[in-house]
C-alpha cells in the first residue's frame, strides 16, 4: 500500500468491471492486484453502493471490501461522454472521524467512452477506536482528454477535473457477516452472559414489521428460527440473530420488538452476546 501512495503502481492496468458471466468472488478484483492482495484475505464484500444517479455523465458505484485492519474501497466508474477519455482516475475520500485514514490509492489508468473500470482507495482502521458509523465525502479526480467520437483520436491537450459524488457511509454492520447457527437456544446458552450487553431503545416506527426489518439491517445479522417474520396479532416479537464479526468472532443477539401502545413508536429490548465484550458493545451501539 505504501508503494501505492508513492505512485509506483502506474503500470497496473485496472481490471474492467463488466458484468460477470458466472457468480464470482467479488473480492477477486482485489486479489488480482499485488498491492491489495498483500493485505490478506477479505472478510466480506458489500453490495455495490451507488454514488451518482444512473443518468449522470460519470456513473460511480462503490464496493467495500472489509479486512480486519483495512477497508479497500473499489470504485466502479463508467464514462458516458462520447467525446471524452478519462485518464488517471481516482476517488479522494475524506472524513472527520478518527476511525479511518486513507493509506493509498490505485488509479484507473484510462476510461474510454462506454467503458467501466475500477479504481481503488485503501483505508486503514484505527484499532484503538471502537467501530461506529462514519461518513466520507467522495470526489472523483481525473484528467479529461477530448477525443473525436468517431475515431477516438485525441483532440487537444487534457485538463484536470473534479466531480463531486454522494457521501459514502461505513457502518459497523459492514464488519458483520450473516452466518446462521443450527440451534440458536443452545448456542445462546453455550455463549453465556459474561460478555453480554443489554440495551433498550425507543424506535420511531409505526409497525413491528418495519422495526424488525430495520433492526436486522442495523445489525447486519442473520435471523434464526424463522424469527425474521412476524406472526399477526400485535404481540411483542422476539427476534433471534446470529453472525460473525470481523476477526472471526461469533455474535448472537436476542431482540424483543414491541409496539408502544396508543402513543405510537416501538420499544426495542436487545441482548448481545459474543466472545468479546467490546464486540458486544459495538454491535448493540449499531441501533443508537
Amino acid at each position: 500500500v505504501e508503494e501505492a501512495e508513492q505512485g509506483g503502481i502506474e503500470a497496473i492496468a485496472a481490471a474492467p468491471a463488466g458484468p460477470p458471466k458466472e457468480k464470482l468472488d467479488p473480492a477477486a478484483v482485489v486479489y488480482a492486484i499485488p498491492e491489495l492482495a498483500s493485505l490478506g484475505r477479505v472478510f466480506r464484500s458489500t453490495k455495490p453502493v451507488p454514488l451518482t444517479e444512473s443518468e449522470t455523465e460519470y456513473v460511480v458505484e462503490c464496493v467495500k471490501h472489509i479486512f480486519e485492519d483495512n477497508i479497500v474501497l473499489q470504485f466502479i466508474v463508467q464514462n458516458t461522454i462520447d467525446d471524452q477519455r478519462l485518464d488517471n482516475v481516482t476517488v479522494a475520500v475524506d472524513t472527520d472521524s478518527g476511525l479511518f485514514e486513507a493509506a493509498g490509492e490505485i488509479a484507473a489508468e484510462q476510461i474510454k467512452y462506454g467503458d467501466t473500470v475500477n479504481c481503488f482507495t485503501v483505508l486503514q482502521r484505527n484499532a484503538d477506536e471502537p467501530l461506529a458509523t462514519c461518513n466520507f465525502t467522495c470526489e472523483l479526480h481525473f484528467s479529461v482528454v477530448q477525443v473525436d467520437p468517431a475515431t477516438g483520436e485525441e483532440e487537444g491537450d487534457g485538463f484536470e477535473e473534479e466531480y463531486p459524488l454522494e457521501d459514502l457511509e461505513i457502518s459497523t454492520s459492514d464488519f458483520m457477516a450473516k452466518v446462521a447457527v443450527g440451534d440458536f437456544r443452545k448456542s445462546w446458552e453455550t455463549m453465556g452472559n459474561s460478555n453480554e450487553v443489554l440495551e433498550k431503545f425507543a424506535l420511531q416506527f409505526k409497525n413491528q414489521e418495519d422495526a424488525v426489518s430495520a433492526v436486522i439491517d442495523f445489525l447486519g445479522m442473520q435471523p434464526c428460527d424463522g424469527t425474521g417474520t412476524i406472526k399477526p396479532g400485535g404481540k411483542p416479537h422476539m427476534l433471534h440473530l446470529s453472525g460473525v464479526f470481523v476477526g472471526g468472532r461469533s455474535v448472537l443477539a436476542r431482540a424483543q420488538v414491541a409496539m408502544q401502545g396508543e402513543s405510537g413508536g416501538v420499544v426495542l429490548k436487545i441482548a448481545v452476546r459474543s466472545e468479546d465484550e467490546g464486540v458486544s458493545r459495538m454491535v448493540a451501539d449499531c441501533i443508537s
